[in-house]
């Protein structure tokens, strides 16, 4: 398929269900998406992102424990990741203008499901003010308090996955490194499977990949050879395929342990592999190793537990993160990284020329 029928698939699954889920009000496109051209071919391993826009009383919206309530499902071949949002993060323009995840959308044609005119009536005053500076650098410091969020999580990360939840925290923490510096450049947030290439893009067009190396040898990444990447990724597959199988205990990363998203992540590899990105590729292989290693720890075969976990372990020591001494220095080089990405947010917004005020 291409992008227009892939966003016309998507408006109607939207309108299939919109019945059985109480409270809807709007929905539209996030991620990659937006940006692309209709007639461009959509990757059969990437799926569609999407907001399902809910009144705030709406009890669709309980999370599930204490994991955000993510729709992950298969469509006729589409694989859909719809985000479940309160109605309140859209409660006015200037609350759409302070959040990255939804502001540059609705400057864009994103709209899937709109029947109150919610979503039409925030696009204008959003357009109008995107570019304006006090909403970059409110979008800006809304992935500042996103990372402090995700640091915050470290010791109950530490206590319940020991060196691999430290690892998962860390990983987790460049996303909003990410964010940040497409946020200043005007630019959507951008993560997903190829997360790593739009770092490294961002990076490269303010001539910083020094600090791209920098976050690639802070997570184990830099002397990763494409044979290893490859080892990894069959390892991780295989580990992928017996824990969407046995898995019952809740798990941060549980969105992503479905079947039909095996090419999500299997296939979003390879094809990294095969153009030669492998440190990027084993970046994307590490939250599911964690992952599947965390499940079938939990929920494994008793008599398969002992092989996944001496993998697990080969893979953290690969990595760097096997000793309490190793991670501390990482923490400390990463703290210097996150200083020096948002400095260089701060300069890309005071020297961009469209940013007005």
């Amino acid at each position: 398929m291409n992008v227009r029928e892939t966003k016309q698939m998507a408006q109607h699954w939207v309108e299939l269900n919109h019945g059985q889920w109480p409270g809807l009000r709007a929905a539209h496109l996030v991620g990659g998406i937006t940006t692309m051209a209709d007639d461009a071919p959509f990757p059969g391993h990437k799926d569609v992102d999407m907001h399902l826009v809910f009144d705030d009383d709406s009890p669709i919206l309980r999370a599930d424990g204490p994991f955000p309530t993510i729709m992950e499902v298969e469509y006729q071949g589409l694989l859909i990741e719809a985000g479940l949002k309160p109605l309140g993060e859209y409660r006015s323009a200037e609350a759409v203008l302070a959040n990255p995840e939804i502001a540059h959308h609705l400057t864009l044609d994103s709209v899937l499901y709109d029947p109150s005119d919610l979503l039409r009536e925030l696009q204008e005053p959003v357009r109008r003010g995107f570019a304006r500076r006090q909403w970059v650098l409110a979008r800006v410091d809304h992935e500042r308090n996103g990372l402090q969020g995700a640091l915050d999580m470290l010791p109950m990360a530490r206590s319940m996955g020991g060196a691999g939840g430290e690892l998962n925290i860390l990983g987790y923490s460049t996303t909003f490194i990410g964010a940040a510096l497409a946020v200043a450049a005007l630019k959507p947030p951008r993560i997903g499977s190829r997360h790593f290439l739009h770092v490294r893009e961002s990076l490269a067009n303010h001539d910083r990949l020094d600090l791209y190396d920098e976050i690639l040898a802070i997570l184990g990444l830099a002397g990763a050879t494409p044979e290893r990447a490859e080892r990894f990724l069959h390892e991780a597959t295989e580990a992928f395929d017996l824990a969407v199988e046995v898995r019952r205990a809740p798990h941060p990363f549980q969105h992503k342990l479905h079947r039909h998203l095996r090419p999500y992540f299997v296939d979003a590899c390879q094809s990294m592999l095969d153009e030669g990105h492998h440190r990027e590729a084993l970046g994307w292989i590490t939250p599911y190793f964690i992952a599947t290693s965390d499940v079938i720890a939990a929920d494994g075969p008793a008599d398969e537990q002992p092989r996944f976990a001496r993998r697990y372990a080969r893979f953290l020591a690969d990595l760097g993160f096997d000793t309490a001494e190793k991670r501390a220095a990482k923490w400390e080089r990463a703290h210097w990284m996150y200083q020096r990405c948002f400095a260089l947010a701060d300069d890309i917004i005071a020297r961009h020329p469209a940013i007005e005020g």
